[in-house]
């Protein structure tokens, strides 16, 4: 089972939902010991071999997924909404996707797959989804004909989802909703994203990750942590080659400044990597790295944006080796 994703450790990304006892919940916060006795339902209790659940059919066919990552988590929401309200308006639907956090259409899509699949399940005849089409803003007057003297023209107060061009003839393909390549994995839950497959012989890794917002690294002692046995490697700033690069994270060629190295001798905010260890579980991993003895050398830290360039402020990049600071001083970057 793999529909419940892990989203954070403090549960309020949604993506890790469960209904327990009918009501949507986070599993990332639930004990084992406080679920016991209780009924715990995940989107795999929907699969069949020969058919989608009309909620799964539905996120299919209105396309209410960009990544997935979430889509079983709307999708048991979706099923304890209905159960409690049969025909729910928009309001009440995106009051209950709003506890799942999700960059899928801005939520345009699953407020409409969520319609779709009650009106099936009422017994009612659902609309096929479709763009929504209008017509031009500018009511198909050419906007050099209009005379500035005249009544501007009234136009919707929302963008409408397309508005296509009046000299394009409807087809049946293009402009069409097509259901994605991989609609059905995202709605069942089923493996479609890297941590969803575990290899044989897979190392874990943890990041050691810094407590202060700015200090200096003045010794670091691994030894206790390589020591632990089914550790692999233990890797900071000490045997890790210095080797610069850029934060945005964009492919060659990556964009300037390189101000960044895999580990450094010094910490820049809180939460800043520091170690990181390879093991054989993710628990003896944490182990490792709470082993790990660090000496830090705190700095002043500044908290506000105009203070940080401010005169006298603690300059965050004084190394050497960065390249393209914008000013360095000021803490432009």
């Amino acid at each position: 089972m793999v529909s419940v994703r892990f989203g954070s450790a403090s549960g309020e990304t949604g993506a890790a939902a469960v209904l327990l006892d009918g009501r949507l919940a986070s599993s990332e916060v639930i004990l084992a010991a406080q679920a016991d006795g209780h009924s715990v339902t995940t989107v795999e209790s929907l699969n069949t071999d020969s058919s989608l659940h009309p909620i799964q059919a539905a996120f299919a066919a209105t396309g209410a997924m960009q990544s997935g990552y979430s889509t079983p988590a709307m999708v048991l929401g979706t099923l304890a909404l209905l159960e409690a309200d049969p025909d729910p308006d928009d309001e009440t639907i995106r009051d209950m996707l709003s506890g799942i956090l999700d960059r899928e259409t801005a939520y345009v899509k699953p407020v409409a797959a969520v319609r779709q699949a009650a009106s099936v399940l009422r017994g009612a005849e659902a609309e096929p989804f479709r763009p929504l089409i209008t017509e031009a803003m500018t009511d198909g007057r050419n906007p050099v004909d209009v005379d500035p003297a005249d009544p501007a023209p009234e136009a919707p107060t929302a963008v409408p989802r397309l508005v296509p061009s009046r000299d394009v003839p409807p087809t049946s393909v293009v402009g069409q909703p097509e259901v994605k390549v991989d609609a059905l994995r995202l709605v069942k839950g089923n493996p479609a994203f890297t941590a969803d497959f575990e290899t044989r012989g897979l190392l874990h890794a943890k990041v050691l990750r810094s407590p202060h917002a700015h200090a200096r690294i003045t010794a670091i002692d691994d030894s206790a942590a390589r020591a632990l046995p089914g550790v692999h490697a233990v890797l900071h700033h000490g045997n890790v080659e210095r080797i610069k690069y850029a934060s945005g994270g964009q492919s060659y060629p990556n964009p300037k400044p390189y101000d960044q190295v895999s580990f450094d001798d010094k910490v820049r905010h809180v939460g800043d990597r520091v170690a990181a260890v390879a093991a054989d579980t993710p628990e003896i991993a944490e182990e490792a790295c709470r082993l790990i003895q660090v000496d830090y050398q705190v700095l002043p830290a500044v908290f506000d944006e105009l203070e940080a360039g401010g005169q006298g402020a603690p300059v965050i990049h004084d190394e050497a080796d960065t390249v393209d600071i914008a000013d360095r001083e000021n803490n432009l970057v």
